[in-house]
């Protein structure tokens, strides 16, 4: 879908929030007249109104939209705005973020003008944002669980001028061009912009010169090195599950029906073959652990037994989903799950050759039948971790 962009400013009261008769704001976004236009508003436009002003939507419980908006317009030093308006095939214009006139700005058509210049791998919009996927500087490939990967940084930039401009690190998965996106503060960088539009040009231009994160590339991978070598928790399923099944409904992901929320999910997903894909990975934890939901058990027990499958395989299954099966937003909350601080600690179900060593012992010590394969080691120790 083509999209234009619109920029322009006004004041506070000036703007015409469309309410019911009754004269009480409705629960969800009302729409706004920005010019004598109706236009759709976003959380993005509300969160940075009230960032920009000091306000919470708590305020409107009390007062209407225009006293408030009056109010301001009287008292602020500055009440003008600049406002982004995007408009798409649609015909419905949606009312980004909001800012500062004086603060530094990106416009849509300059950054991509700008990108057009350098080798930009990829390419994403979504509510104010434009995410484009870059090498760095030193680009050497490697292995990880046998499975080739390359690094990546993705740099989103708001093209309303509402937050900096962040590079996050990723990985890319060469076998099937799946992208691991690190969306979390540990991996990600803040670009100082300053003021107006020459510095957002020059600080982008910089980075994707020689944009380069040795250790932060090297944290990465270590990463996911450790997942290779452990279990993966129950919490940790359970997590990506719900993750998955928010994503369902919202229909940010292909689906078949809608499901409902709560249980453990093995019979609410049997049309999908996202979930059937997920359950053979994570296999039957209900079944496993003899129970007939996994809420009985505590968050801390949950994070002590083992799944399945090993933390690698959760990490690739969320990529996978993310780059090839989600919208723009949907892969956005994806990646997010990548990004858990959960997911950095090392994982209690411990290393993969230990929990193989212990299983063969245990099952000669209970005469149960010890094979190499990994699948039936892995259901053994399963198997005695619920005992424990």
């Amino acid at each position: 879908m083509s999209r234009r962009f619109e920029y322009g400013t006004t004041r506070i009261k000036d703007l015409v929030v469309k309410v019911p008769d009754n004269n009480i704001p409705p629960k969800t976004r009302p729409d706004v007249l920005l010019n004598d236009e109706p236009v759709q508003t976003t959380d993005r436009f509300w969160n940075s109104l009230h960032l920009r002003f000091g306000f919470t939507s708590n305020i409107f419980r009390y007062f209407t939209h225009e006293e408030v908006f009056k109010r301001i317009s009287k008292v602020a030093p500055q009440d003008r705005i600049r406002w982004c308006l995007e408009r798409g095939d649609d015909g419905v214009p949606r009312l980004l973020g909001v800012t500062n006139p004086q603060a530094a700005l990106m416009p849509h058509d300059d950054l991509l003008a700008l990108l057009d210049r350098y080798e930009t791998k990829g390419m994403a919009y979504s509510n104010g944002v434009v995410s484009s996927q870059h090498s760095p500087r030193i680009d050497v490939p490697f292995q990880v669980a046998g499975d080739g990967f390359q690094n990546r940084f993705i740099l989103d930039t708001p093209i309303d001028g509402f937050g900096k401009p962040s590079v996050f690190l990723s990985l890319l998965r060469l076998v099937c061009s799946n992208g691991a996106i690190a969306f979390t503060p540990v991996f990600r960088s803040e670009l100082s912009v300053g003021r107006g539009d020459d510095g957002v040009s020059f600080s982008l231009q910089r980075v994707l010169d020689g944009f380069n994160n040795e250790e932060g590339f090297a944290a990465l991978r270590q990463r996911f090195e450790s997942s290779a070598k452990s279990w993966a928790s129950v919490n940790e399923v359970r997590k990506l599950y719900r993750t998955l099944t928010q994503l369902h409904n919202r229909g940010e992901v292909r689906r078949r029906k809608k499901v409902v929320l709560g249980g453990d999910g093995a019979s609410e997903m049997d049309g999908s073959p996202l979930f059937q894909s997920f359950h053979e990975m994570t296999g039957d934890l209900t079944k496993i652990y003899g129970l007939a939901n996994l809420d009985t058990l505590s968050v801390k027990r949950q994070r002590t037994l083992p799944a399945a499958c090993k933390v690698y395989d959760l990490l690739n299954f969320t990529s996978e989903v993310g780059t090839h099966h989600a919208t723009t937003t949907g892969n956005r909350t994806m990646q997010a799950y990548l990004g858990d601080p959960d997911q950095r600690r090392i994982r209690p179900g411990g290393h993969v050759r230990s929990v193989q060593r212990l299983a063969r012992f245990l099952c000669r010590q209970r005469g149960d039948r010890v094979d190499d394969g990994v699948a039936e080691l892995t259901e053994c120790h399963l198997r005695l971790s619920a005992t424990r």
